[in-house]
C-alpha cells in the first residue's frame, strides 16, 4: 500500500504543485509517489469524516521527513487506527477518499475559491515564472519544464458533483 501524502492535506507540499497559484516557485521535488488515484464519487459523509480526521491523522504522521517514500511500520499502524476511528473501513480506504479530494483541491484557486482546473492554475503559474524578471534565465527554464510536467500528469475529474463538495467544505480542509 502507497501513502498518498495527499490524505493528509500535504499535497501541496509534496507534489511540486506550487503551494499558491500566485508563487511561480514551484515546491522542491520529493521522493513522494502520489500513485494513482481511484476516481470515486464522494459523499458528503466521507468528505465529514475526512475533515474531522485531519488533526489526528497530522499528529499521527509525526516528524516524518518530507521526502519519506513511506512510513514505517509503526506510524503505518497509528494510521490506520486514526482510519478507523474516523469511519473509514482502513487506511487504504481513507487514502482513496483523501486522493479525490486532493483533485479537486489542486484545481481551487486560493484568492476566488472557485474550481478552475489544476489546469489553469498550473498554466498561471507558467505564465508568472515566465514574466518574472527577478528569475534568471536557467532558472525559468527549470521551473517552466517543472510546471510543464506537471501539467500533462493533471487529471481530469470524473466526478463533478466531487467539486461542489469539496467547494463546501474548502476552508475546513485547508484548516480556515
Amino acid at each position: 500500500m502507497r501513502l498518498t501524502l495527499a490524505a493528509l492535506g500535504l499535497v501541496a507540499i509534496f507534489s511540486g504543485v506550487p503551494a499558491r497559484a500566485d508563487d511561480p516557485t514551484p515546491a522542491p521535488q520529493t521522493a513522494v509517489d502520489l500513485g494513482e488515484i481511484q476516481q470515486i464519487e464522494l459523499t458528503e459523509d466521507e468528505v465529514a469524516r475526512y475533515v474531522g480526521s485531519l488533526d489526528d491523522m497530522q499528529k499521527a504522521m509525526g516528524d516524518i521527513p518530507a521526502d519519506t517514500a513511506e512510513p514505517d511500520a509503526k506510524t503505518m499502524a497509528k494510521l490506520e487506527l486514526v482510519a478507523k476511528k474516523h469511519g473509514f473501513r482502513s487506511f487504504e480506504d481513507y487514502n482513496n477518499v483523501a486522493g479525490n479530494i486532493s483533485l479537486v483541491v489542486d484545481g481551487i484557486d486560493p484568492d476566488s475559491k472557485t474550481f478552475v482546473g489544476a489546469d489553469k492554475l498550473i498554466q498561471k503559474a507558467i505564465d508568472e515564472v515566465k514574466a518574472d524578471s527577478k528569475l534568471g534565465e536557467a532558472d525559468k527554464t527549470t521551473a517552466t519544464k517543472d510546471l510543464e510536467a506537471q501539467m500533462k500528469a493533471v487529471a481530469p475529474i470524473k466526478y463533478k458533483t466531487n467539486i461542489d463538495l469539496v467547494l463546501k467544505h474548502y476552508a475546513e480542509i485547508n484548516g480556515g
